[in-house]
């Protein structure tokens, strides 16, 4: 399910991997390191101490907010991941992006709820209906199994029932700019996972990047942790995929309308356009 590469050797092939569930787990990587770097180096101009251990701060969750707001819309970070995935033969020629994030996840699970926070069972396009979506994922420290993304793989063909028929993107974005934290962030489930379903772990070090579909189910792990992540993410959708058919299976996205406006191209920054 999950294959260590160090780059793209058949970008084609590679894309239709990714689009019937093969997750990447690239590594030996310049320019992850370098990300990894900057982030540091702007984090220690505000927060200078070992960022695992962060939730022992009595503060924690106003420094996790500040470091989240100084973190934000980084220029440089995108720009080291351009670099990234040139450096690992991905074509961004016709390559769209989502904004490039740090996200915090919290040690205790029951202080998952403010902005540093873990997220629950969901698929990403169940955020935005783009199964041409592809997910990028790394830890910034160390991580272990009780603070990592968790997949079920068993689910990536099977439908579950979920809140996609009344969820909404544009909502959402729009409380989060009045920083209103009272509607759900991605759709949620409307029933449990089938007993004895495949849980699957994430095993993964600071320098090493996860590439997988949109399409997955996966969540943060939810047992209590002796450590804070920190991780970053974004995502990419290509317009070659969309016009070739080149995606993922739609099992249970009931959203709508579909979401480009959030993808921007590497080159021209222009906003991805759909036309079906």
């Amino acid at each position: 399910m999950i294959e260590a590469i160090t780059s793209i050797k058949n970008f084609n092939e590679f894309k239709k991997s990714i689009f019937k569930g093969k997750i990447f787990k690239f590594h030996n990587s310049e320019f992850a390191f370098k990300i990894i770097s900057e982030i540091k180096k702007e984090i220690k101009n505000y927060y200078d101490k070992d960022l695992s251990f962060i939730h022992t701060e009595e503060n924690a969750e106003i420094i996790s907010k500040d470091l989240i707001r100084i973190l934000k819309n980084n220029k440089l970070f995108l720009k080291i991941f351009k670099n990234f995935l040139k450096e690992i033969n991905f074509n961004i020629d016709d390559c769209h992006r989502d904004k490039f994030v740090v996200r915090i996840s919290p040690a205790e699970f029951k202080r998952a709820n403010y902005e540093a926070s873990r997220i629950g069972i969901h698929r990403d396009t169940w955020g935005t209906n783009i199964f041409e979506q592809i997910n990028w994922w790394a830890p910034i420290n160390n991580i272990d199994i009780s603070n990592t993304l968790i997949f079920y793989p068993e689910y990536f063909n099977k439908p579950i029932i979920n809140t996609t028929d009344n969820w909404d993107l544009d909502t959402y974005l729009t409380r989060r700019k009045l920083g209103k934290f009272n509607y759900p962030s991605a759709p949620k489930l409307k029933e449990d996972l089938q007993k004895n379903t495949r849980v699957f772990p994430i095993n993964i070090k600071p320098g090493e990047v996860l590439c997988f579909s949109g399409s997955h189910l996966h969540r943060s792990s939810k047992e209590d942790s002796k450590i804070t992540r920190f991780s970053y993410e974004i995502r990419t959708v290509s317009t070659s995929d969309i016009e070739n058919k080149i995606k993922a299976p739609n099992v249970d996205c009931e959203l709508k309308k579909q979401y480009p406006k959030i993808f921007k191209h590497f080159y021209s920054n222009e906003t991805l356009k759909i036309s079906r």
